[in-house]
């Protein structure tokens, strides 16, 4: 079955799914993977359901604010469905789902990369402000335009715990899961690419000035 096909697939079971009885929303991500591996017919929904919001969010901060992000969301819980089977540890299958959230983010951005070097895409801009719009947040606006564009000059490794990090506020244990790394490599790799995203924030004006806001209501 092709990959077109297999996300057609997913998304009827996931219309019929979300109606079946039986999902238990309080229960633990053990549970879940038990219910799964028992061939529960509410369990993917469930799964669905409890992962959704974490994986979007995760995706679109990763991304930015102007990637579609609901066909890699499918991808995620193609992958997921796949991969349970070889999860060992059921309690872990919040952090299981981080990783391969964060595999598709890197592997997006690798495709983006490639897409810009070849001419087949845009950018990656935020589209312009409509005329219409009664209260624009200009500054906003070109301040997430720029703080993406410093997000673009990483490597898709350094972007993704950097996301994971300070955006997500993960925390550390979390972010080397995610990453498939030791804690000490993840530790290493968010100071050094920390200390890049600052240098490259205080270089631009616009960003700067939120910098230095932000520092001074810290020390307040």
């Amino acid at each position: 079955m092709s990959r077109a096909g297999a996300r057609a697939r997913l998304q009827e079971r996931m219309r019929l799914y979300l109606v079946a009885p039986g999902a238990v929303p309080e229960s633990s991500d053990g549970d879940l993977v038990g219910a799964w591996a028992r061939g529960a017919a509410s369990a993917p929904a469930a799964i669905w359901d409890r992962f959704y919001p974490m994986v979007r969010r995760v995706l679109c901060r990763s991304l930015g604010p102007r990637q579609d992000v609901e066909d890699l969301v499918q991808e995620v819980f193609l992958r997921l469905y796949r991969k349970l089977p070889a999860l060992r540890d059921p309690t872990a299958l919040r952090g299981f789902v981080l990783s391969i959230t964060m595999h598709v983010v890197q592997t997006e951005l690798r495709n983006r990369w490639i897409r810009r070097w070849l001419g087949l895409s845009d950018d990656g801009t935020l589209p312009d402000v409509a005329a219409d719009d009664p209260d624009p947040d200009h500054e906003g606006r070109e301040a997430l335009r720029r703080f993406y564009a410093v997000l673009d000059r990483l490597s898709a490794g350094d972007r993704a715990a950097f996301v994971l990090r300070h955006v997500e506020e993960l925390e550390l244990v979390d972010v080397a899961g995610a990453l498939r790394v030791s804690l000490a490599t993840a530790k290493r790799r968010l100071q050094r690419v920390t200390r890049r995203v600052f240098a490259m924030a205080a270089g631009d004006p616009v960003l700067a000035a939120y910098l230095a806001r932000a520092r001074a209501e810290v020390s307040r």
